[in-house]
């Protein structure tokens, strides 16, 4: 319901916030003045036609019957409301300013209480923060500061450090708080292995190379490993690091002994993600000579070096 006359935002399900805390009192709302809100916070709605309104400060209330829209709301997201009459049916214009001209973007069906009606839906995009109540700024602003942190190293920083104001029996479960952030980078996503299969390359024309680690526990004085993998026959070669910067030396010399092995069968490509030890002046000037082409994945598109990526997680 659209309504004129509320002076906050009323919403029945935190499927709405992107932040959430506690609120203790009683609240006059249009339940009467026993109406209970349990929470506030910042909340993004999404009417019929993908037209969103962001609310600062919206009001958690489980019990209401409806969910509550102010105009306020609607008007600090850069939206202006006119009431029309059509064929004796009053309506709720919220219009949109193009230059000189005003363009309807979203009709509400007026009652005989005076309020309008439409229907709203949260976000389609994933909510990073969707029930917090425990001091939620602080620890999110922290948990960024630092570098971001998982809980438990962020309860030894904290307990570790003064100056920043946070008592960490004020932390968010594990379950209550997740970064959006930390959840992309830990993200894994299999290749496409229909699109690998109808590139029908040849046997090393192009090779796909990963570095993982740091190895847990230790292999010796190996840190790190490198997979090196044939895009057309998926075999496969591994090298184990000291350290990340033998990975061009061990790159080399598996060339070296592939071109040696294998003279008829041509490396065209190398692609590899956008770590330093693959993006240096060096690394290309070789290739450059040796006729191989240096592909580059796109940061965050996983899928692009997905065979080299899905061997390290075995």
């Amino acid at each position: 319901m659209v309504d004129s006359a509320a002076t906050n935002s009323i919403l029945r399900e935190t499927k709405y916030f992107q932040t959430l805390q506690k609120r203790a009192e009683n609240t006059l709302t249009i339940a009467g003045s026993n109406g209970r809100i349990i929470g506030y916070g910042r909340a993004t709605v999404v009417l019929p036609n993908n037209t969103r309104i962001t609310i600062d400060e919206a009001f958690l209330y489980p019990g209401a019957q409806r969910n509550l829209l102010t105009f306020k709301d609607i008007r600090r997201s850069g939206y202006h409301i006119t009431t029309t009459t059509d064929s004796g049916t009053e309506y709720l214009y919220i219009t949109e300013s193009k230059g000189d001209q005003m363009r309807v973007v979203e009709k509400a069906l007026g009652t005989s209480s005076e309020l309008y009606y439409t229907l709203i839906e949260p976000p389609h995009e994933y909510i990073a923060m969707p029930t917090i109540f425990k001091n939620p700024e602080s620890f999110k602003i922290w948990h960024e500061r630092l570098g971001h942190p998982g809980l438990t190293m962020m309860r030894k920083i904290i307990i570790t450090s003064a100056g920043h104001g946070i008592n960490t029996s004020h932390f968010s479960k594990p379950k209550d708080f997740l970064c959006t952030s930390c959840a992309t980078r830990k993200l894994i996503i299999r290749p496409s292995y229909q699109k690998i299969k109808d590139e029908s390359l040849r046997f090393l024309e192009r090779i796909q190379g990963d570095i993982g680690g740091p190895i847990h526990p230790l292999s010796g004085p190996f840190l790190y490993f490198m997979v090196l993998i044939d895009a057309s026959m998926s075999r496969s070669h591994v090298c184990l690091l000291s350290t990340r910067n033998h990975a061009f030396a061990k790159l080399i010399a598996q060339i070296i002994r592939l071109r040696a092995s294998f003279p008829k069968n041509s490396i065209k490509s190398i692609r590899m993600d956008n770590a330093g030890e693959f993006t240096s002046k060096a690394f290309n000037d070789y290739c450059l000579a040796m006729g191989i082409n240096v592909q580059h994945s796109v940061p965050h598109v996983h899928t692009q070096n997905g065979l080299a990526r899905v061997f390290n997680k075995k």
